[in-house]
């Protein structure tokens, strides 16, 4: 049985080294604007071929490269898809942490809002809202959320949202008391 995955091995690293230097040109023109980093994408591609080697080794070399090299352009569209959502949802992203300009022209100071008032409104979101939350503040990205929830990315832009919109209005009160104060002085 080793001997065989040994083997298998073998066959599969064989045909990264025939295929690699031609989906690595193809990756570089892809990535040209450096949105992402070719040998990532080439390794992306290998890593969604790997399981289907099975199937694979059994075509064609001209009908592996297609299909590596449409497993990696639908890769990159699909980091493009994600970049330019997250682009378009930057300012949505940011609701709590920026600081809005009001009509009157007057900043919103949600720097005065402490740090243990920011925590116990996200304690006091659902569940839900509030682990992905956590999860998205240190640093997650929409897809690995939604893997570890096992729901869809759409989902998670959903809970996002609702978490903000939520800790927004949680934060209005220790907002207000912090200008009076401001004042006040």
């Amino acid at each position: 049985m080793a001997n065989l995955f040994n083997r298998e091995r073998r066959h599969f690293e064989a045909f990264i080294q025939r295929h690699r230097p031609s989906l690595l040109a193809v990756a570089r023109r892809l990535c040209a604007r450096g949105i992402l980093d070719p040998e990532d994408l080439v390794q992306e591609a290998f890593e969604r071929a790997l399981p289907e080697y099975g199937h694979l080794k059994d075509r064609t070399e001209a009908a592996c490269a297609a299909w590596l090299c449409t497993t990696m352009t639908n890769r990159f569209l699909d980091h493009c898809r994600r970049q330019r959502t997250e682009s378009r949802g930057l300012p949505h992203l940011a609701l709590v942490q920026d600081l809005p300009v009001t009509g009157d022209g007057d900043r919103e100071n949600w720097e005065l809002v402490g740090n243990d008032a920011f925590q116990a409104a996200i304690e006091q979101l659902k569940p839900h809202l509030r682990d992905a939350y956590k999860l998205h503040a240190e640093g997650r990205r929409y897809q690995a959320i939604a893997e570890h929830f096992n729901v869809p990315v759409g989902t998670v832009g959903s809970w996002l949202t609702l978490a903000r919109r939520d800790l927004r209005e949680l934060l209005l009160p220790s907002v207000a008391v912090a200008r009076e104060r401001g004042v006040q002085s």
